[in-house]
């Protein structure tokens, strides 16, 4: 497999020649070289168990569905998004006093 810039890869797909063996790796899901595939930052990944009420998961499962993503993918991003505004929020205060 051979590595290659976006924009080699635009010009050979619009001078119509086939890349998709050449230049992708199914089995990473990369373009180029192929990598072991890790978290994005690195980080240990623990495994938790979560008691959710049955009417918040039908919302979560719609929000998925509509995102076109996994309910963790869900519960994550909306996780990260409270965290975030804690930390904003905290760091507001402390700028007041």
């Amino acid at each position: 497999m051979n590595n290659i810039s976006i924009e080699e890869l635009e010009e050979k797909i619009d001078a119509g020649e086939e890349v998709v063996d050449r230049y992708f790796d199914s089995t990473t899901t990369r373009v180029g070289t192929p990598r072991q595939m890790t978290s994005r930052r690195r980080q240990d990944i623990v495994t938790t168990n979560l008691d959710i009420p049955s009417l918040m998961l039908n919302e979560l499962d719609k929000m998925a569905t509509e995102l076109s993503i996994s309910r963790q993918a869900v519960i994550k991003m909306m996780l990260r998004r409270a965290l975030d505004e804690h930390y904003l929020a905290k760091n507001q205060i402390k700028s007041e006093i």
